[in-house]
């Protein structure tokens, strides 16, 4: 099931260079694990290090993948339309280290809860399987598609 960095674009509305996910692992009705490997020229990458707030893009995007990834399996269509989302809310986010340069991550969501328009997932960012990050996110989304597929 993995979707590699070409395909990703399909799942997710955002656009280079705004692309914190290369590879989708792993997705389900209530979990997404995501790959991303981290390059000296992308957004959010500062002084050798990947900084927090591009690990918080980072789960947002996996969240959003696995969405764009619902879509398109329940609708049996690759040209099913995937929802622009926003992070509503970031709570109880831990860094334990910014990853550097080179360094590849698998991000894992959970989703804890979903009602309409809103879903909340916890994250986690990990690298050679060291905890990097991890936060609970609330995701809204922006074009007004439901979120229940």
């Amino acid at each position: 099931m993995p979707v590699f960095e070409n395909a990703i674009l399909k799942l997710i509305p955002q656009r280079p260079p705004m692309v914190m996910v290369d590879r989708l692992l792993r997705c389900d009705e209530y979990q997404s694990v995501a790959a991303l490997n981290i390059r000296e020229n992308m957004l959010f990458s500062d002084n050798g290090h990947f900084s927090a707030a591009g690990m918080i893009e980072n789960m947002a995007q996996t969240a959003a993948a696995r969405i764009g990834w619902l879509m398109k399996e329940k609708t049996g269509s690759e040209n099913a339309m995937v929802p622009m989302g926003v992070i509503g809310s970031v709570k109880n986010f831990r860094l334990h280290f910014n990853p550097p340069v080179g360094s590849d991550l698998v991000t894992t969501i959970i989703v804890e809860h979903e009602m309409l328009m809103a879903t909340v997932v916890k994250g986690k960012v990990e690298v050679d399987g060291q905890l990097a990050a991890e936060a609970e996110l609330q995701v809204f989304l922006t074009d007004g598609q439901s979120m229940m597929i």
